[in-house]
């Protein structure tokens, strides 16, 4: 016999709850801002309907939601803080607990491009401002943009490095290739007959020295938690997520991504070609 509860679903539904989506929005509302602050909250809403929107005005609070709340993108207004500087410094503090995308609303986009460039260029592939005047469709496209790569939280860089890969469901040691790397993640260059399972625990160990880097603590190897999280069709690369990295492990990492961030740029400039010029006519 079937058996229901007051709202008319069944107690024995097992199937499971779609889990909710949240967008973070800080902010510090007065009179002054209170017309463009409900005109970014009509964007977002308008934008992603299938999302629950968290109005908070106080920074603190805001880091703790990322914690217990499953927010997939952040909205920082230049009024909370009143300076890009710290906006940015805030937006570090935000990727420390949840790796999304943020969209900072500027006072000067000069100074919140030049902060930005320095405290997280790591991130410059899903992170976004916007100036003043709102713009309601600016908003709405950006927003909408983002929410198709949700899955992606930070900029990849393509390696081939060989590392040793500690695979924790057989207790054994694996000669495999570094494919990518990020600040949330890695893949792994299978090359050789072997097959890597979905959900398995593997443990890998950077070589610091391949980009003349040396840690007091961690010397010449960092080391790295991860979880396969997707496997390529041919059974070749898996990709996998950092689990449980510590604030030193996170320090060191984006040294190391900066230094490889560093070395793309030099090299495409000198990739560039050098444009003659017509000589002036005497």
């Amino acid at each position: 016999m079937e058996v229901f509860d007051s709202e008319g679903k069944s107690i024995f539904d097992i199937t499971p709850k779609k889990k909710k989506r949240y967008v973070l929005f800080v902010f510090k509302l007065s009179r002054e801002d209170e017309s463009r602050i409900r005109t970014i909250e009509k964007a977002i809403q308008h934008a992603l309907p299938e999302h629950v929107l968290i109005r908070i005005e106080d920074p603190n609070e805001g880091l703790k939601a990322l914690l217990v709340k499953n927010i997939e993108i952040i909205f920082v207004d230049s009024s909370i803080f009143g300076s890009d500087k710290v906006s940015v410094e805030y937006g570090l503090e935000c990727k420390k607990r949840k790796k999304c995308p943020i969209f900072f609303i500027a006072q000067s986009e000069e100074t919140l491009i030049q902060e930005y460039r320095k405290t997280l260029a790591l991130y410059e592939e899903f992170d976004d401002y916007f100036n003043e005047p709102i713009d309601f469709i600016e908003i709405s496209k950006k927003l909408k943009r983002a929410s198709l790569t949700l899955g992606r939280r930070a900029r990849r860089f393509s390696l081939d490095i060989p590392i040793t890969v500690y695979r924790l469901n057989n207790d054994k040691l694996y000669n495999f290739m570094l494919s990518d790397l990020s600040l949330v993640g890695f893949g792994i260059k299978i090359n050789n007959d072997e097959l890597m399972n979905t959900n398995e625990q593997v443990k890998i160990k950077l070589p610091l020295s391949e980009f003349k880097l040396f840690h007091p603590q961690y010397g010449e190897f960092l080391p790295l938690s991860g979880r396969v999280r997707r496997i390529s069709i041919d059974g070749k690369i898996a990709g996998c997520s950092i689990e449980h990295m510590t604030p030193m492990q996170i320090e060191v990492l984006m040294n190391l991504l900066e230094k490889v961030s560093r070395r793309l740029r030099m090299a495409r400039i000198a990739e560039k070609p050098i444009i003659e010029k017509d000589p002036v006519p005497v």
